[in-house]
């Protein structure tokens, strides 16, 4: 059986690293989200070969994936 490919997610806490292994790119970018609110520092993101991946590029991975955006990505109603 083969490993998971995972996204990774990781911010600096004041106690340490926090990282995240996101099995969807959804899943990551909520998590990246959530260290962004929570304000912490030097957050990093990598795909599954590990290149380094912006928000954005999270983005357009979610919505070219047919899968369902979530709440943050969706425009706002004039």
């Amino acid at each position: 059986m083969g490993q998971r490919r995972l996204y990774v997610v990781r911010g600096a806490a004041k106690n340490g690293t926090i990282t995240y292994k996101c099995p969807t790119a959804d899943w990551a970018l909520r998590k990246l989200r959530d260290l962004t609110a929570a304000g912490r520092q030097n957050i990093t993101v990598t795909d599954p070969d590990g290149t380094p991946l912006t928000e954005a590029d999270l983005v357009g991975i979610v919505e070219g994936s047919g899968a369902a955006p979530t709440e943050d990505v969706i425009p706002a109603a004039p």
